[in-house]
C-alpha cells in the first residue's frame, strides 16, 4: 500500500507505467487531507446542530426551553471543536492557518464553529487553544471581520 500525502504525488500515482493502468483505492484517513477533513469536521459535525430547523425541533418537539436548548448546542459544538483541536495541534501542516500558512476552507469552517461557540453559547474555549489561535489570525483578516454574522446588517445576539 502505498499512502500519498500530496497532490504530487497523488497525480505521480495515478500516471501508469506504460501499457498498464494504475489500480487505485483511495481510503480516508485521519490527517490526510487535513483541509478538507477539518471542514467536515465543522460542516456536518457541528453545523447542522445550530441551524434554526434543529434549534425549533427541539425547542417545539423536544420541549427543551432556551437554557436548556442552548445549553445541549453549546455542548455540541465544543465537541466538533475539541475533535477539530485534536487534529490541529498534532498535525504537521498546522500553521498560522488550519493548513499551512494560507487561509482555506477549514478555516472558513472553523472560524464559523468558533463565532457559534462564542457569540451564541457563550462557551469556554480554553480547551481548543490550537483553534483560537487560528480564529484569532483569521479575524485579522478583513473578509472574516466582515462576514461575522454579529456584523450583518439587522443581527442580533440570541
Amino acid at each position: 500500500m502505498k499512502v500519498v500525502r500530496t497532490v504530487a504525488d497523488l497525480r505521480a500515482a495515478l500516471s501508469p507505467a506504460p501499457g498498464r493502468a494504475p489500480s487505485i483505492g483511495l481510503v480516508p484517513t485521519m490527517g490526510a487531507l487535513h483541509a478538507g477533513h477539518l471542514s467536515l469536521i465543522a460542516a456536518a459535525d457541528g453545523h447542522p446542530l445550530i441551524t434554526p430547523r434543529v434549534r425549533s425541533y427541539l425547542e417545539r418537539e423536544m420541549k427543551q426551553d432556551e437554557t436548556a436548548r442552548n445549553r445541549w448546542l453549546a455542548h455540541w459544538t465544543m465537541r466538533a471543536l475539541e475533535a477539530i483541536e485534536g487534529h490541529l495541534a498534532k498535525e504537521r501542516e498546522t500553521g498560522r492557518f488550519c493548513h499551512g500558512n494560507t487561509p482555506t476552507m477549514a478555516d472558513i469552517c472553523l472560524a464559523s464553529q468558533v463565532i457559534g461557540a462564542l457569540a451564541y453559547f457563550n462557551c469556554d474555549t480554553k480547551d481548543v487553544p490550537t483553534a483560537m489561535r487560528i480564529y484569532s489570525t483569521c479575524m485579522e483578516i478583513e473578509a472574516f471581520a466582515k462576514a461575522h454574522p454579529l456584523k450583518q446588517p439587522g443581527a442580533r445576539p440570541h
